[in-house]
């Protein structure tokens, strides 16, 4: 082995360790300091049509007067950060059943959707609190909850992860799948933030006509197909 090849292999790994070094020293910071590394977030439009295999399109609505400000003042979380940057609704029919996709993209949140549902929606508290959380394998975690005449599906996509529903199960996503050497290295080049606190909300609901096991059942069947078409059409960090 001739002498420029070690000194190669030498720079080489002392370039590595630094980088290594430094990386290392951007993350916990980061645990220190939940803000550091966070990007700017560029604008968001939603399309105009979103296919589903298991529904058929029927309608685009403006979600402007469907998500309204709870006033139950009991839902005083803490969203002082938090914004929707965009909304949207799309209407969909399955079997001669009417099923409403409402989506909101937030940012600088904390992927609690049972906040959501106080925060965001008319949904009374009573019905909430009897929402029951459900796991689909290599999907996530999602919300199934019914009031009045209506059942609903709701949980929080978020780009690098499994979609979740508490607070707790994003927190823990972002140190499994944001805290790595990979995405620091993105960060550095700013393309990434190394704590990607933005989430697509996503809120179905049906008619509960009958049987509301039924009726949760077309809820996950649209809901699989949605997660699936969001996740690698998640809105892009910088434009």
């Amino acid at each position: 082995m001739s002498l420029n090849t070690v000194n190669q292999s030498q720079w080489r790994s002392y370039f590595l360790a630094v980088m290594a070094i430094g990386t290392n020293l951007v993350i916990a910071y980061t645990l220190i300091n939940p803000t550091a590394g966070n990007r700017p977030v560029a604008n968001f439009r939603f399309p105009q049509h979103i296919k589903l295999d298991s529904v058929k399109a029927i309608a685009l609505l403006d979600s402007k007067d469907r998500i309204e400000p709870s006033v139950d003042p009991s839902a005083t979380i803490e969203v002082k950060q938090e914004k929707i940057k965009a909304r949207q609704t799309y209407e969909y029919t399955h079997q001669k059943s009417q099923i409403s996709l409402e989506m909101s993209y937030l940012v600088d949140t904390r992927g609690d959707v049972g906040a959501y549902l106080h925060q965001y929606t008319k949904i009374p508290t009573e019905a909430i609190d009897t929402k029951q959380i459900e796991e689909i394998p290599g999907i996530g975690h999602h919300t199934l909850l019914t009031n009045g005449d209506r059942a609903y599906l709701s949980s929080c996509i978020s780009p690098r992860s499994p979609s979740n529903v508490t607070q707790k199960q994003f927190s823990q996503y972002r140190y499994q799948h944001d805290l790595k050497l990979t995405i620091a290295w993105e960060w550095l080049q700013g393309k990434a933030s190394i704590r990607d606190r933005r989430c697509l909300w996503i809120q179905l609901s049906t008619p509960l006509v009958g049987d509301r096991q039924a009726a949760y059942q077309t809820l996950e069947t649209t809901w699989k197909d949605v997660y699936r078409w969001w996740l690698p059409n998640f809105p892009t960090l910088t434009n």
